[in-house]
């Protein structure tokens, strides 16, 4: 019974660590890898943007080793209004980044208990919107850099509820959260294997060698750039068991030899599949710019059309925004220069935050810090997408501005590529389809679990559901 709970503080529940305070001479190419608030996302960690110590860096360093289900809380980071690195953000650490280590800036907390339901309950009461809305009230500082203090987060004061009912508590949570878990790890095998079947069409050119080899082309007679590869690819299909031959309809679409390519802007490009061209980024897409609505009119907020930001950006592999912070007006729209976006635009971030990707699974807008991408007509949304995404490093590396890096127009003229035409961008789109469909269906019952976790979690945190031992 709620009426039974006993008043407590954080303090008498939980022990702390604070993060360490890595400098940037200590990090290298890879090693032990260090998470930084940004890359905490709304509930996880996003591994894809790590830094990395060596292993005498981190020798001494075992205090600020995270392990599964430790919570964090950000303690410096932007107001709510500018979420993209929330002060106060509630993350609890995933089994992929056990003994990952914490930089400064961020809190671990354990339960004095050593109980994995109090962890788990832990977890849930500083996810509350009564720990979120205590927590934002003590914050100090500037819109762009706020923070919280250790002493203000231990001084929160709650309703602790017995030991079974924690646990009680923790479990149903816990069961919606882990179908989520288990729909992301299923969209990242699904990402990676589309992701993996565009690098071997596009980048790798694995058809056009076996095409070659099953036309009886000799190692010797490819180009001595490509024979390391044509001999790998020949051994490839020697193992046993043979991998999965490519249907005859697919193969038929790609070439069996290759060329020397150039282009009147770069020279000399490479060797590419004959007859493909070396096509600038650019001549392939139509670029959309976005716009905010004059945020002091009231009509232009609030309205049914989703208006993208950055920090609606999905992870990687779950591909598609499905949702966004913030929405927009018809009227909005029409009084400010953001477009409606059609479904299967790819949308990538062009400033400050560079080079998040996303595929638009509804109409909507997006402001003005981000392009939309569409290809010109004949090439398939899920083959621009994987493009963008592809040339993400280079489209970094060229962008411009000397406070914040910027992709403009300008930068994707600069990226030259092969291109097959449209026919083989069609066919990989319906190779691909099934996978992506699957990674949206996952996302939006993903959503839809979050809607009932958000839901139960304020009426089991405060009591208005409660359980009772059963009687025997």
């Amino acid at each position: 019974m709620a009426s039974e709970w006993k008043t407590m503080k954080l303090a008498d529940f939980a022990s702390h660590q604070k993060g360490f305070a890595f400098k940037s001479k200590d990090y290298i190419e890879d090693g032990i890898a260090v998470v930084r608030v940004s890359n905490l996302t709304s509930d996880s960690i996003d591994i894809l943007d790590l830094k990395y110590v060596s292993d005498e860096v981190a020798s001494n360093k075992s205090n600020f080793k995270l392990f599964y289900n430790d919570v964090v809380i950000a303690t410096v980071g932007s107001w709510p209004k500018n979420p993209a690195s929330v002060v106060g953000k509630v993350i609890k650490v995933p089994k992929k980044c056990d003994n990952f280590l914490l930089n400064q800036n961020s809190v671990r907390f354990r339960v004095k208990s050593n109980n994995s339901n109090d962890q788990l309950f832990l977890y849930y009461l500083l996810k509350s919107k009564v720990f979120s809305d205590y927590i934002i009230s003590t914050a100090q500082g500037s819109a762009n850099q706020a923070s919280i203090t250790l002493k203000d987060i231990y001084a929160f004061e709650f309703n602790c509820p017995s030991s079974f009912e924690r646990k009680q508590i923790a479990q149903i949570l816990s069961l919606l959260d882990g179908k989520s878990e288990v729909n992301q790890q299923t969209n990242q095998t699904l990402e990676q294997m589309a992701q993996a079947l565009f690098k071997s069409w596009f980048v790798d050119f694995d058809p056009v060698f076996d095409n070659a080899l099953a036309a009886g082309t000799a190692i010797d007679d490819f180009p001595a750039a490509l024979q390391s590869k044509a001999a790998q690819r020949a051994l490839l299909q020697q193992n046993k068991p043979r991998p999965k031959a490519l249907p005859q309809e697919n193969r038929k679409l790609f070439p069996s030899e290759f060329e020397q390519s150039n282009h009147p802007s770069i020279g000399i490009f490479g060797w590419i599949p004959k007859g493909w061209q070396v096509t600038s980024f650019e001549s392939i897409i139509k670029l959309i710019g976005g716009g905010t609505p004059k945020t002091t009119k009231e009509e232009y907020w609030n309205g049914d059309i989703p208006w993208f930001s950055v920090v609606d950006s999905p992870v990687d592999s779950n591909v598609f925004v499905i949702n966004t912070e913030k929405h927009v007006t018809q009227l909005g729209v029409d009084k400010s220069s953001t477009k409606i976006l059609r479904i299967g635009t790819t949308i990538i971030s062009a400033r400050g935050t560079v080079g998040k990707c996303a595929l638009v699974a509804d109409i909507m807008a997006m402001n003005q810090s981000c392009y939309g991408i569409n290809g010109i007509e004949g090439i398939s949304d899920e083959f621009i997408y994987f493009m963008t995404r592809y040339q993400v490093s280079d489209l970094q590396k060229r962008g411009h501005g000397s406070i914040f890096n910027t992709i403009t127009r300008e930068t994707f003229k600069s990226i030259f590529l092969p291109f097959s035409g449209g026919a083989v961008t069609q066919k990989f789109s319906e190779v691909v389809t099934s996978f992506l469909n699957k990674i949206l269906s996952n996302n939006k019952q993903s959503a839809e679990l979050a809607k009932t976790r958000d839901v139960l979690l304020p009426k089991l945190i405060s009591g208005e559901l409660s359980f009772s031992p059963k009687k025997t």
